[in-house]
This record gives C-alpha cells, sequence and structure tokens, in this order.
C-alpha cells in the first residue's frame, strides 16, 4: 500500500510539472511533452520501465535488517530515485489514458525490424521474467528467506543484472523515443542505474562474489 500511495503522489506531481497549465490559446513550446506526441516507444517504455523500478523497490525491500549500512544507503537512494521516476511515468500514463501496464511487455522494443533485444529474440521459456534484468519470483523469495552476508551477495547479483537490464532499455529508449522529456529521462537513468551498478560490483567483488551472466 505504501508503494501504490508513493506512486500516486509522485505520479500527481509529475502531471503537473510536466504538464503545466496553459493559457487559453498558447501554444506549447516545440520541447513540451504533450500527450498526443506520445507513441509506442514513449508509452511502452514508460509501462515497463514502471514495472521493472518496482521490482527494484521490492527487491530492496526483501532485504533483511542484518545487512552492511553500505546497502542500506544504497537501497535508499534506489527506492528515491526509482519511486519518484515511476511517479513520471505512471503520471504520463494516467495524462495519456493508457493502462499502467503493457498487455505485450517491451513490444516497443520490436516496433522496427532492425532491433532485437537478446533477452527477447525468438521463442522464450513463459516461466522467464518478461522483461530484460528482472529477477524471478523465486530468485526473489529466496532473496528474502536469506539473511547476513548470503543475503547480501544475492542482492548484489540480482540488482547488478537488473540495472543491466534497466540500462538496456532505457539506452533503446533514449536512442527511440521522439519526445524531449522521456529521452531525458531515459539518459538520466543510463547515468544513474550506471554509476550504481559500478559502485555494486566493487561491493560483490569485496565479498568474494562476481555478478551473473548477462545477458
Amino acid at each position: 500500500m505504501l508503494i501504490v500511495a508513493l506512486v500516486l503522489l509522485a505520479g500527481g506531481f509529475a502531471a503537473g510539472f510536466f504538464w503545466p497549465r496553459m493559457e487559453p490559446g498558447a501554444e506549447p513550446a516545440a520541447d513540451s511533452a504533450v500527450p498526443h506526441a506520445f507513441g509506442p516507444v514513449e508509452v511502452g517504455f514508460s509501462q515497463d520501465m514502471a514495472i521493472h523500478h518496482l521490482q527494484a523497490v521490492e527487491l530492496c525491500n526483501a532485504l533483511g535488517d542484518d545487512i552492511d549500512p553500505m546497502l542500506v544507503s544504497l537501497c535508499t537512494q534506489i527506492r528515491t530515485s526509482q519511486t519518484q521516476e515511476i511517479g513520471m511515468m505512471t503520471g504520463w500514463l494516467e495524462l495519456l489514458d493508457q493502462p499502467l501496464a503493457s498487455s505485450e511487455p517491451m513490444a516497443w522494443m520490436h516496433h522496427d525490424s532492425e532491433h532485437e533485444h537478446p533477452d527477447h529474440g525468438g521463442s522464450r521459456d513463459a516461466a522467464e521474467p518478461p522483461m530484460p534484468g528482472m529477477a524471478s519470483w523465486l530468485e526473489v523469495d529466496a532473496l528474502r528467506q536469506s539473511g547476513g552476508a548470503d543475503a547480501e551477495v544475492l542482492f548484489l547479483q540480482l540488482m547488478i543484472r537488473h540495472h543491466q537490464g534497466g540500462i538496456d532499455m532505457a539506452g533503446y529508449a533514449a536512442q527511440h523515443a521522439s519526445v524531449p522529456v522521456v529521452q531525458r529521462l531515459a539518459t538520466s537513468m543510463i547515468k544513474e542505474q550506471s554509476q550504481e551498478t559500478a559502485v555494486m560490483e566493487q561491493l560483490l567483488r569485496a565479498r568474494g562474489a562476481e555478478p551473473l551472466p548477462w545477458p
């Protein structure tokens, strides 16, 4: 319930920030993200990345209390930034009167025949997570049931892979979205998650472990 409340609160803020009230007869600025400018990439990215972000928050919530304070700080940063971004994206979708979840996850990264994501080309097992980098429910449950150093290692492995998937998604949106505000958000995500990934890789190797294979 807390996550839902935060999403709705941030969504309302995002709607007000990105679509300010205009005077009658005023023309929108060329750089403004008016709803009609959103195409399949912008809508699909907003739907899928919001859900992708929710799992990042869930991974942080799955950690127990007996963890390194550095990981506590990292999770605070992830929760804060990704909850704000969820609010922005869900705010856009509400203004567009679009569903918050896509019936075809990741279809926006296949709307042209030239692009094929390595995790989503060809056949895919129905049990696999629908988006790149996402943990399976079994992995999330394993994290919830672990503690101490084991939990720290598993969390870092899952979150590094999760960020790698998010960076791939944001990279495609940054290159293919036509709405500047979406391009800017995607570019910001790439920078933010790349920095966090570099930190997490150091923390993981300090614990004698390696990242999970990617892709």
